[in-house]
């Protein structure tokens, strides 16, 4: 929920005060860089052999630290990539 009223006011904020291109490309570059922070974290670009790999040497604190650190950087970059789409699609 945070993320989301977040995303908006700083849109909206950069959006009014600069130009709107600068609200997409901040908002949408924050989205981006968040997204994938959280699919790094989740191990979505490794491959399955290192992910069993890791799982042997990993503690369940570990697991469970880059777990909630993954759904917080995907629970905030998810609605500042959407609010820049949304914000692309009404200016243009």
């Amino acid at each position: 929920m945070t993320g989301i009223i977040v995303s908006v006011v700083l849109s909206l904020s950069i959006g009014f005060l600069w130009e709107w291109q600068q609200a997409i490309n901040i908002t949408g570059g924050i989205g981006v860089i968040m997204l994938l922070l959280a699919g790094v974290l989740n191990g979505t670009f490794v491959s399955g052999v290192q992910m069993r790999a890791n799982r042997e040497i990993e503690t369940a604190e570990d697991k469970e630290s880059r777990n909630k650190f993954s759904s917080m950087f995907f629970l905030w970059g998810l609605p500042f990539f959407l609010m820049a789409i949304a914000i692309f699609m009404i200016v243009k």
